[in-house]
């Protein structure tokens, strides 16, 4: 098998757009499992909410023409015929000269249209004397204020947030129609890999940090991760995971293994399947040149390089915004802000590369610095405040430049 040739970032993320979504299937589930969720069909409101007039406020429910008039040198006694608290149904109707005292969100008795706040109302016994005139509808909440019966709450396609989460359950639905997730495997790659269990470190051999960076990262995309373990540099071994999670999953993501050296395997255990379609293998990208994309029938194969930098560089930069896309999920803006280069920035002539940088203040202005380890460190990520992007014909950003930092 031919492998292709490394393309350019542009025409990398073109090819992602081109990929149709590949879960489209409907899962039922409890509300209280819906955050996060993106709705599979319109959510209707069988109900009102509310569903009977409240008060907005303690007060007493009144006929609002009784208070006509009414001023704090002409103060207005009505009768007190009933206390009404949050969650009371009335008893009783107000007449002409009645009142009913309601609490905030309390029902408010038939008759009565208006409310008038207890901050303007003196009671001894069950007179209450007014002070203040009030109009028709004052601080009455309506029925159907915030939803109409047949309303559609949350159309079809929306992720269902917090604030749509409690609307929803105003509405006394229980369950929700939902897209099923897409189901993501997660392979971490190389014989230097210990998980977090081992105590003692031996020579040569490192703590695996991209299962547990890139699972959360997968997870936040809308996806659910099946991490299937840190896999040594064995063909068969290597072969037999792959199988399985093209068997359980709809997308394979695996760190390490994209090179086409002989130590690493991704390549040649591609090469054993008939219906693969190897779509890219490297793009001019630094760090992290060596990614390979495939398409295995239905399914699809990320190969992200091994060291962490150059995984969460290309996963955040290229990776992300795909997956979100496939789940369903908004795109995550990459916020960015310009800021004047603080000394002289070097890069490689024919990589598109995503500088990692840090903000300093110097002389009270702003600037951005290089960091100067590069994809080998762990470290780099973690004491960069953002990326600056440099186009592959620039081998160098002079000190002065006006550069634009996207966050991470």
């Amino acid at each position: 098998m031919k492998f292709l040739k490394a393309i350019q970032v542009e025409e990398f993320k073109k090819l992602l757009n081109s990929i149709p979504k590949i879960v489209s299937e409907e899962e039922i589930i409890p509300l209280e499992e819906g955050f996060n969720r993106v709705v599979y069909r319109d959510i209707k409101s069988a109900i009102n909410v509310p569903h009977f007039r409240k008060s907005r406020m303690d007060g007493y429910a009144v006929i609002s023409e009784d208070t006509f008039g009414a001023e704090e040198d002409n103060l207005i006694t009505l009768n007190l015929i009933e206390i009404i608290s949050a969650g009371d149904s009335p008893l009783k109707k107000i007449e002409k000269g009645q009142c009913s005292y309601v609490a905030t969100g309390a029902a408010i008795p038939d008759n009565a249209n208006g409310v008038v706040m207890v901050e303007f109302t003196e009671r001894e016994g069950d007179k209450v004397t007014i002070s203040k005139a009030i109009t028709p509808g004052t601080h009455v909440i309506n029925i159907g204020h915030d939803v109409k019966k047949g309303d559609t709450i949350c159309e079809k396609g929306s992720l269902i947030d917090l604030p749509t989460l409690g609307l929803i359950s105003s509405c006394g639905i229980s369950q929700i129609s939902v897209y099923r997730k897409p189901i993501i495997s997660l392979i971490s790659t190389g014989n230097e890999l210990l998980t977090h269990k081992t105590q003692k470190l031996e020579i040569g051999k490192i703590y695996d940090v991209n299962s547990i960076v890139l699972k959360k990262a997968i997870e936040n995309t809308g996806a659910k991760v099946k991490f299937l373990g840190i896999i040594k540099d064995n063909f068969e071994d290597l072969k037999s995971i792959i199988d399985k999670s093209l068997k359980e999953s709809d997308i394979v993501i695996l760190s390490g293994g994209t090179s086409k050296g002989e130590g690493d395997l991704g390549p040649q255990v591609l090469e054993t399947y008939q219906n693969v379609d190897i779509l890219v293998h490297g793009v001019r990208i630094k760090p992290g040149k060596p990614l390979i994309f495939a398409k295995l029938g239905q399914k699809i194969l990320i190969i992200l390089p091994g060291y962490p930098t150059s995984a969460l560089s290309c996963f955040y930069v290229l990776i992300e915004n795909f997956l979100r896309r496939m789940s369903g999920y908004p795109l995550k803006e990459k916020e960015s802000k310009e800021f004047e280069v603080g000394e002289r920035i070097y890069s490689t002539v024919g990589r598109h590369e995503f500088k990692t940088v840090k903000i300093r203040e110097i002389n009270g202005i702003k600037k951005i610095f290089p960091i100067k380890t590069g994809s080998e460190a762990i470290s780099t990520i973690f004491n960069a405040d953002g990326y600056i992007e440099i186009e592959e014909l620039e081998s160098i950003i002079e000190k002065g430049d006006k550069r634009s930092i996207y966050f991470f």
